[in-house]
């Protein structure tokens, strides 16, 4: 006969509920932290239907600390629309209930929580300026520590002067000035601003200033994502040592301030014809730590030349801590052989290079059968090239990859 102890833990053998009888909610029994963490792992839209389960729901959801406005179904959704009146329709009514959700959410989410993230992800331009700065004082007044502001979530974000601009105002609500100086900016800092730990602009208008101040003024923050600024030139910084790690830009910075903390460095940049890349070596040198670069070329493939001019040299300077190389989008042209032999050598520690001739952006519009056999054979060809040109500088130490 067998024999087993069933330890009085109440996860032994049990017996069913009678039939009509009740079974107990033990879920909503459990502490509110468990049950909004539960809430985390749903879509906003989601943990806001809960709501409905019971007295003990009404209320949880409005306690998370992450809200990730995503409308991904809506974007796909609007790619799909063949007409141009029937797609700019479209676009205007689901601006219109996008900005009403994220009101609507924030107004009722409880506001004196910390929130951890916030994602806002929609096509909005300056024409709902109030709206996104509202939003942002929300989230600032919330010790925010991490924000994604994405207001033209597609693959080729455009910088234009119609952008939503991040106005002075949120660093100095109670100046009566529209613009304030730039050393009003530094004298009005307010505690939300610190809590941040990771920062996203995309399709935004910030200038260099404003940057700075997040930079000086954040001592937590270590990831900086920026692309499609119209208005942003140069980087400067003079004050602190700047904790950032980790830093994503579209070849729109031409001077960056010494990073010593960056680790990974990646940088976005549109290749035309066969101009040279050797400039980017500058902000390179900027982080005398950096461990990993990561170098996105987005180009056509009608606008691109393989040619036999003489290769251009670097000045040489050692990167010390330089491990990993990825370059994306490779087509074999003199300028990105030119930017190989660089890192070859000057990274002196130098341990894997990963070299992708398929193009770095996720496209979302339809591709022709022909479009998609064309792509195809153009990466073969950059493969080849890559292989011929490469392979042979490589030393027995370094990994070298060709997907």
């Amino acid at each position: 006969m067998e024999s087993r102890a069933i330890l009085a833990t109440g996860f032994g053998p049990r017996k069913c509920a009678k039939i009509g009888q009740p079974l107990k909610d033990q879920i909503s029994r459990l502490p509110d932290e468990i049950l909004v963490y539960i809430l985390s792992c749903l879509t906003l839209k989601e943990a806001a239907r809960t709501s409905v389960l019971s007295k003990r729901w009404i209320d949880l959801w409005r306690s998370m600390a992450c809200l990730d406005f995503d409308a991904s179904k809506v974007l796909k959704k609007m790619f799909s629309i063949p007409s141009w009146g029937r797609y700019a329709d479209f676009v205007r009514k689901e601006r219109h209930k996008y900005v009403e959700w994220v009101d609507k959410v924030l107004l009722q989410s409880d506001k004196s929580l910390a929130l951890d993230y916030l994602r806002v992800a929609f096509y909005l331009d300056n024409c709902y300026g109030d709206e996104i700065h509202k939003w942002l004082q929300h989230a600032f007044a919330r010790r925010v520590q991490r924000l994604e502001l994405n207001l033209f979530p597609d693959d080729d974000p455009p910088a234009t002067q119609e952008s939503y601009t991040f106005h002075y105002e949120l660093f100095c609500p109670s100046s009566g000035q529209s613009q304030p100086g730039y050393s009003e900016i530094h004298h009005h800092a307010q505690i939300g601003f610190k809590s941040l730990r990771a920062l996203s602009l995309i399709s935004v208008n910030v200038t260099g200033e404003v940057l700075e101040f997040f930079l000086i003024n954040c001592p937590f923050l270590e990831r900086l994502v920026v692309e499609a600024s119209s208005v942003l030139i140069n980087l400067r910084v003079c004050g602190p040592s700047i904790a950032l790690k980790y830093l994503e830009e579209k070849g729109i910075v031409h001077e960056l301030p010494q990073l010593t903390n960056l680790k990974e460095f990646v940088l976005i940049a549109s290749a035309s014809k066969d101009h040279s890349l050797i400039g980017f070596t500058s902000l390179i040198r900027a982080s005398p730590n950096l461990e990993k670069f990561v170098l996105k070329l987005e180009s056509w493939w009608d606008d691109m030349v393989r040619g036999d001019r003489k290769l251009k040299k670097a000045a040489s300077f050692p990167l010390q801590h330089l491990k990993v190389v990825e370059l994306l989008g490779y087509y074999g042209r003199r300028s990105e052989l030119e930017l190989v032999e660089y890192f070859l050598e000057n990274a002196i520690v130098l341990e894997k290079l990963i070299i992708d001739p398929r193009d770095p952006r996720n496209v979302t519009f339809p591709k022709t059968r022909k479009e998609r056999k064309q792509e195809k054979k153009q990466e073969k060809l950059a493969r080849i090239c890559a292989k011929q040109q490469i392979e042979g500088l490589i030393p027995s130490h370094i990994e070298f990859s060709i997907l």
